[in-house]
This record gives C-alpha cells, structure tokens and sequence, in this order.
C-alpha cells in the first residue's frame, strides 16, 4: 500500500505544468538615422521580409562621401608625412618639436576620417538580422534631423523568432531554471522552445503569485503575434 502511494506521488510529481498565453515577436527594435540629410531610397514597404544587412532607407549621401573622400585623402597624406618625418628626426635633420607636430597633424587626421566614414555607414538603415518591416515610417525626399535625437523611421522583428509570455505560480517557478526545455503548441503544431525569463517578483504585487515567464521558440514560419499559444513546462 505505501508502495503504490510513493508510485503515485512520483507520477504527480512529474507530471508537465501547463499553461496558455499568445504568439508575441522575440525581438522586435526601432532604428533611425544617425546623420541629418535627406531620404533619397526607400528600399522596402511595411509587410516586406529583410535580409541581414540589406538596406532600408538611405539619405542622399553626395555630401557625406565627399568629406570621406577628402579625409581618407588628408589622412594618406598625413600618414606619409609623419613617417618622411622620422626618417629625417633619425638622421638629426629633423627637431623634436617638428617631429611631434607631424604626429599630431596624423592623429588629427585619423580622427577626421573615422568621424566621416563614421557619418557615411550612418547615411543609410540596414537591416541587423533576418527580419519583418512592422512599420516604414520614411518617405522619399523626407528631411530628416537628428541634432537633438534620432527618430525611429523603422520598425523591424526578427524572423522566425517568437516568445510566449505566461503565469504560472510560485510552486512552479521554483522548478524552473533559465534554458531549460520547454514545449510549444500552435494551432495543433508544436515547437520546441526553452525558458528565457524567470520573474523576480509577483504578478500585479501579489503576495503568493503567479509569475511571469518568458519562453522562447524558433520556426521559419510566419506565426504572427497574437495568436494563442501551450507551453508545456517540465
């Protein structure tokens, strides 16, 4: 009899938690311009899938290429300069004073020429990751100034990267541990997911739960956010 009783308190122990809750984006971001100009291309529309590094939306870039062109020449011709230069401080044709005021004209243009090329990568919005366009707030021959902040003109979530918010309660979460395995049912399909985030603290203040945990799961298919989701935890 005591037997029978261990045998079934193991199984209950054992038994998956379940609990529901809906499709949301894993990563979703804003991206804007970091130079001031205006928009000359705007590649996609909202609804558009992206690949890693193709560009969104571009400035006319004539001005920032030109300051980069005649950086990166400054830049050459510095660098030359302050090494014609010790080779001469070598032979004692050269002073200390001269010497130090090559390097510091060569210094001065390295700074240059990171700063333009800097404004030149940032002339443009490229996608950082395989993505959907959630929004496209640009407009060809928008201006587009960013001296106090840069407004977000893009919105992107990355594809085939999805999470599942729930609440479950405290005896639950006290067996779960970040990374660990999880399962993921929408509409009749499962999908194998993992715990991202474990809440520290209890839902709307309440003393004994529930919690809030965050699962991830991966699928290259299009899941759009909303949709009812199970996830079963060990």
């Amino acid at each position: 009899m005591k037997r029978t009783a261990f045998l079934v308190l193991m199984f209950v122990a054992t038994v998956a938690f379940g609990a529901d809750g809906t499709v949301q984006w894993a990563r979703r971001v804003e991206l804007g311009l970091g130079v001031s100009g205006t928009i000359k291309t705007v590649a996609v529309e909202a609804g558009a899938r992206v690949a890693k590094g193709q560009v969104l939306v571009a400035l006319d870039d004539t001005p920032f290429k030109a300051e980069f062109d005649q950086a990166r020449a400054d830049r050459d011709e510095a660098a030359r300069d302050y090494k014609q230069a010790q080779q001469l401080f070598e032979r004692t044709v050269l002073s200390t004073v001269e010497l130090e005021n090559a390097k510091l004209k060569s210094v001065r243009a390295q700074a240059k020429y990171a700063q333009a090329k800097y404004q030149l990568d940032r002339s443009h919005i490229v996608a950082p990751f395989d993505a959907w366009v959630l929004e496209m707030r640009a407009q060809v021959g928008q201006n587009v100034v960013n001296a106090l902040e840069a407004r977000p003109l893009v919105v992107l979530a990355a594809a085939g990267e999805y999470q599942v918010q729930l609440r479950v309660p405290a005896a639950t979460l006290d067996r779960l541990k970040i990374g660990q395995a999880a399962n993921v049912t929408v509409g009749g399909k499962s999908y194998a997911g993992r715990v991202h985030a474990l809440a520290l603290e209890p839902a709307g203040g309440k003393a004994d739960g529930p919690y809030d945990v965050t699962v991830l799961f991966q699928t290259p298919e299009m899941l759009r956010p909303g949709r009812s989701a199970t996830v079963e935890l060990p």
